[in-house]
């Protein structure tokens, strides 16, 4: 659950004693003030902090005052966002992303080579209406950009996008246009953040986002300080800064996103605000498609201003019109969505795709490889490039991803190296609920929500259910949190696979079914699809049979030619609603389950390489054997 810098603060001057002895040491209490010298906390009584509960602090002697996050601010001499992180360590409060592991990424600084001294740049951005002084406040400067088209360089201007002192990026745009078309570079594998740090007032609680650094840099000279974003409108990996910039933004009680008026620029828009935190921010409408355009126009500062301040929140999520349901209708009848992603098996993919906002169940008895199917999907989904996060409350995370590993691979013992490729695999795409036991359910969905907003991730995965914390015979609890996890998955538009278990039986000689998962009736009528698997434990007493080369039964020689597994679709809300069963072979060294095809052997998917592992395994020993040649 996100806290706002006021709730922040509030709760700092419920403990405002312990907060003005932390922040000024050298001070001391007198009647109902705490006095210091300044905000540096030096001996004195320029500095006066109200303990009575008027909830504000005066210096005197500079004329700065507010409350206890700009006080931390001022005398610590760092950012807001700074001070609101050491704020929140101060009070015990944990950030959301630490009940989740990620790897943390590491970037590079900007090559800064095709840099250029010259005044190129300047006399471009004068016709498009800036001044030098804005200019030079932005540090922009001569560049050369190459363009892939004509593979020539042409003159440019670079951006560079400094925060806290620091260049983190550098986005290039070319002055001359070949055929019309914008050149545009960006410095490599550097961090994605915002353009326009380097010039944000520090104690400002309100910002405002726009689609370009032309547009921040005019909004600079109307005097009202905004960021751009770094790779203009559009969604997903476009809006990529949002992962690295979520907690410098939490300073903000309020975000006005002005991107351009044209359909990109509104979806981004979206976007940004639904991550961001709808409730904090609002959409601006400008006279003009963007601010430049407004400059160059002619409109004042008054009427940005009231752009800006009459800008609206957006519509509550439970109303809409009517048409904004057009293309999903047209979708419904025409089948033109194929899914966030689709399964390992083909023959499962021809009636069946996982959606948008839909809640699975893996259902199965234990050591019927439910979570080792489940794991399979999740490597299909990230390799169809559909985000992660995985809440494994029955493994530890090194347990887990040793698994993962080994169906990535498809090496029972991978060396070394091939572990550390699988985690490049793993970037970007995977992210780990680390809490092990019992976890308490709605704790686990705030963390979800945390995870869809900052990092996009549209895939979550539950292993299990009865791991969440409520009771086997609480059968409304069970409801609620399946009420609540559905609501989830249709707020944000993920998909859910939940692990659940069956009630126990005489056999373990038959497939169960929907009937049989163990709870309230409520998992599988609020459910969109219900899968499950099931091995053939007969086939494997056979083959056991057969390799120690005992006499086979009429029985056991059947047995051997079925599936070694079943997956059973036992119910489909949406699409056409098809059901049915698919059998399968599971691999023991991939750990991976392949399509059942009767005389004819299938191959593990390597995931890592990205291709058939037995063609990978040939192509990869052919060029060992020629280089010891």
């Amino acid at each position: 659950m996100r806290i706002t810098p006021k709730e922040i603060s509030d709760r700092l001057w419920n403990q405002v004693d312990k907060v003005c002895k932390h922040l000024l040491p050298n001070g001391k209490k007198e009647s109902q003030e705490w006095c210091a010298g300044s905000v540096h906390g030096e001996s004195g009584k320029s500095l006066k902090v109200n303990l009575a509960g008027k909830r504000k602090w005066t210096d005197f002697a500079s004329g700065e005052g507010g409350d206890l996050l700009d006080l931390w601010s001022l005398s610590r001499g760092v950012g807001l966002h700074v001070a609101i992180k050491e704020a929140k360590e101060f009070l015990g409060l944990r950030d959301d992303d630490q009940y989740f592991s990620k790897e943390k990424k590491t970037y590079q600084k900007p090559d800064r080579k095709n840099l250029r001294k010259g005044t190129n740049h300047i006399e471009y951005l004068k016709t498009r209406g800036l001044t030098e002084e804005t200019i030079k406040a932005f540090k922009v400067v001569d560049c050369e950009v190459y363009d892939h088209k004509t593979k020539k360089a042409v003159k440019g201007m670079a951006f560079p996008y400094i925060r806290d002192d620091e260049c983190l990026f550098i986005k290039s745009i070319g002055i001359d246009r070949p055929d019309g078309k914008k050149v545009i570079g960006a410095s490599k594998n550097s961090e994605p953040c915002l353009f326009g740090w380097n010039v944000f007032p520090h104690d400002i609680r309100a910002c405002i986002i726009v689609e370009g650094e032309i547009d921040a840099m005019t909004m600079y000279q109307y005097g009202i300080p905004a960021f751009s974003v770094p790779f203009g409108g559009g969604i997903g990996n476009k809006q990529q800064w949002i992962d690295c910039e979520f907690h410098n933004m939490e300073r903000f009680d309020e975000i006005i996103i002005c991107m351009d008026s044209d359909e990109a620029g509104q979806k981004a828009a979206n976007e940004i605000a639904t991550r961001l935190g709808i409730e904090r921010c609002r959409i601006a409408e400008l006279p003009y498609k963007d601010a430049n355009e407004c400059l160059l126009n002619g409109v004042s500062e008054d009427e940005m201003w009231n752009a800006i301040e009459t800008a609206k929140f957006l519509d509550p999520e439970e109303l809409a019109h009517s048409s904004a349901f057009l293309e999903d209708t047209i979708d419904a009848f025409y089948n033109t969505d194929t899914g966030l992603f689709q399964s390992p098996w083909s023959e499962l993919n021809n009636n069946f795709a996982f959606r948008e906002s839909e809640l699975s169940l893996v259902n199965g008895v234990n050591g019927h490889g439910k979570s080792q199917v489940v794991g399979h999907l999740m490597l299909e989904a990230m390799r169809q490039d559909t985000r992660c996060c995985v809440a494994s409350m029955e493994l530890k995370p090194g347990i887990l991803l040793k698994r993962l590993v080994r169906q990535a691979t498809c090496l029972k013992l991978p060396p070394r190296h091939e572990i550390e490729t699988s985690f490049d695999f793993f970037s970007d795409r995977l992210w780990l609920f680390t809490l092990t036991g019992t976890a308490k359910a709605e704790r686990l969905l705030e963390i979800f929500s945390y995870a869809n907003r900052r990092y996009g991730i549209k895939l979550f995965i539950i292993d299990s259910f009865m791991k969440c914390g409520i009771g086997e015979s609480d059968y409304d609890g069970q409801k609620e949190f399946l009420d609540k996890v559905c609501d989830f998955k249709n707020k944000h538009n993920a998909h859910v696979i939940m692990v659940t278990h069956s009630r126990k039986s005489d056999s373990e000689e038959k497939p169960t079914g929907k009937m049989d998962v163990k709870g309230t009736g409520a998992v599988t009528d609020l459910a969109d699809n219900v899968f499950i698997i099931w091995r053939n434990k007969a086939r494997e007493r056979a083959q056991q049979a057969a390799e120690r080369g005992d006499e086979m039964t009429d029985q056991e020689k059947s047995a051997i030619d079925a599936p070694g597994a079943v997956l059973i679709l036992d119910k489909q809300r949406n699409g056409e609603g098809f059901e049915g069963k698919f059998g399968l072979d599971f691999d023991a060294e991939s750990n991976q389950y392949l399509t059942f095809s009767k005389g004819k052997r299938n191959y593990p998917f390597n995931y890592v390489a990205g291709e058939c592992n037995r063609t990978y395994t040939e192509r990869h020993n052919e060029q060992y054997s020629s280089r010891e040649i």
